[in-house]
């Protein structure tokens, strides 16, 4: 798949001092990139009232992510360590 990156994704990034989870997340967008569909990247799930938004779990940290059906594009919206606060609204 092709990945994006949004201005909210690269703040995100920024926020995180765990190395562990920039390895976590590496290897995740590495999977990302070689993935023909959603469908074979492990711990994805849609979230509610949010179509086209996903969560993919690594770890305490949530990557948020847009994927449009059908189509090979993805973008990156937030990477979020799972608090209260984690799915709040995606635009």
């Amino acid at each position: 798949m092709l990945v994006n990156y949004a201005e909210d994704f690269n703040k995100s990034i920024k926020r995180i001092k765990d190395k562990v989870a920039f390895r976590r997340l590496d290897v995740l967008i590495e999977k990302l990139k070689k993935a023909k569909d959603l469908s074979e990247v492990s711990n994805v799930k849609a979230i509610s009232n949010y179509p086209g938004r996903y969560r993919i779990r690594t770890g305490d940290y949530r990557l948020i992510v847009k994927y449009w059906t059908g189509e090979i594009t993805i973008l990156l919206i937030e990477f979020l360590k799972r608090d209260d606060n984690t799915y709040k609204d995606y635009n």
